[in-house]
């Protein structure tokens, strides 16, 4: 017989990253339309979050379809008919097990710059630097900017990150990537 727990895990909603985030900004902002948190998402210092409506609206649909959100007709000024979204118990419900996916959290995930580095060996040791050099005064620039307009926690979180990340630049640009071997290929048989 199975148990309780047994039977939840297999009810669980497995959420990609773009819908748990999804499900977040909304629980923090309470009810919002779609056009809200495409704009929320925008404002991310995250390019991987995208606030396109070609990606946000459709992701709405979805996440109601699923019953992950409740929608509503909301009061609009304009011609536009606007749907309000709100979080609903199972909703929160999929939020908490992304939240606490430990295996998927712990994942390497996206990062453009990690992605470009993988392939350094394909670019000279100087463009390796002036690109490890240009990234540094992004974040650097990225601290100074997205700081000063996020709460202190998510300040905090992002400090932190970028002090982490420039550190490891800094170390990068200190020593010289050594080149990868080359695979021999065999030949195939005649």
């Amino acid at each position: 017989m199975q148990t309780s727990n047994s039977m939840k895990r297999r009810k669980a909603v497995t959420l990609t990253n773009l819908e748990g985030a999804a499900l977040g900004v909304l629980t923090r902002m309470g009810a919002a339309t779609s056009y809200a948190l495409a704009r929320e998402f925008a404002a991310s210092a995250s390019e991987f979050w995208s606030g396109s409506a070609g990606a946000i609206y459709p992701l709405m649909r979805r996440l109601a379809s699923r019953k992950l959100l409740r929608a509503s007709a909301a009061n609009t000024r304009g011609r536009r008919r606007a749907t309000t979204y709100a979080i609903t118990a199972t909703g929160r419900a999929a939020l908490r097990c992304w939240l606490m996916d430990a295996e998927r959290a712990s994942g390497l995930g996206f990062d453009p710059l990690r992605t470009r580095l993988i392939f350094d060996h394909l670019i000279t040791p100087a463009e390796r630097k002036q690109l490890l050099r240009q990234v540094l005064r992004r974040y650097e620039m990225l601290r100074s900017g997205v700081l000063d307009e996020a709460d202190a926690y998510t300040a905090g979180l992002l400090s932190s990150w970028l002090d982490t990340r420039c550190s490891w630049i800094e170390g990068a640009l200190a020593k010289p990537r050594s080149r990868p071997a080359r695979i021999a290929h065999a030949k195939a048989p005649p």
